[in-house]
Order: structure tokens, then sequence, then C-alpha cells
């Protein structure tokens, strides 16, 4: 379950939070809740969570041991491959999940700009946005 408006992931019992440090997501891995996983830009923790019978891909990136966002992407998207791929279903996707956003959050967003929706709360900001060159759509959770 996301909850947008506490900024908080729940994974059963346990919760990651905006204000989760890498302590808080080394026990998450260690208990098997979440995967700490590593590439080229380095390491991140990732886990699977649903909100209104959507599911969502989440990667967690930190800086300096507390994080520093958090990438939210929609794995039942009718976008999966490069044939799937075109404007229209870039921007359908981008006005679903802005509906779906607002329905969670229950307000609009605090700012409103080509591609980019930005909502702010007490924990930081969440912001939807779209990248036509990439075909991009994503949710990003940033603490303050």
């Amino acid at each position: 379950m996301i909850n947008f408006n506490e900024g908080k992931i729940n994974l059963g019992g346990k919760n990651i939070s905006v204000a989760s440090d890498y302590d808080d997501l080394s026990f998450l891995a260690e208990e098997g809740l979440i995967e700490k996983r590593e590439d080229a830009g380095g390491m991140y923790y990732y886990v699977e969570a649903e909100a209104d019978g959507m599911r969502f891909s989440v990667f967690i990136s930190l800086r300096d041991k507390t994080i520093e966002w958090l990438l939210l992407r929609w794995l039942d998207r009718p976008m999966k491959s490069w044939d799937d791929v075109s404007e229209k279903a870039m921007t359908d996707e981008y006005r679903l999940l802005s509906n779906f956003v607002k329905k969670q959050v229950g307000t609009p967003p605090n700012n409103t700009r080509i591609g980019t929706r930005t909502w702010r709360f007490k924990w930081g900001q969440l912001n939807l946005s779209y990248e036509v060159r990439s075909f991009d759509v994503a949710i990003f959770m940033k603490p303050r």
C-alpha cells in the first residue's frame, strides 16, 4: 500500500518512510521485505508495491545513508516494449497516473507545468512527470 500523504509504503507490518535511513532499509532487506541491488550507478533498494489495484516498482536511492528519492513506475503500463510506444500511449498513461495520484492524495497538484505535476507535503514533494524523448512516465517522491 502506498500512502502519498504520509510519504510511506506499507510492506505488511512494516513501512518504508521517506524518513527511513540506510539502517532501516538494510533491516528490511535482511527480513526479505525489500531487495538490495547494485548497478553501474551504485547501490539502491527495490520493492514492488500496490495501491488501488495498481502495481508499482519502487526504486529507492540513497545519499549519505538517507533516502534521496523514491522512483515509482507502473508495472502494468501499456508500453511494455518499444513496439508499444507512442506519444498517445505516454500521455494516456500520464493522465491515468495523474488521476490516480489526485484520488490518493485528495487534492489537485500544487504546481502544474507541461509534463510535470507537483504535490507538496510536510515530508517533501511528489512529482509526476513524463519525458517524450525516452517515453518515460514516473512518480518521484523526494523528502525535504
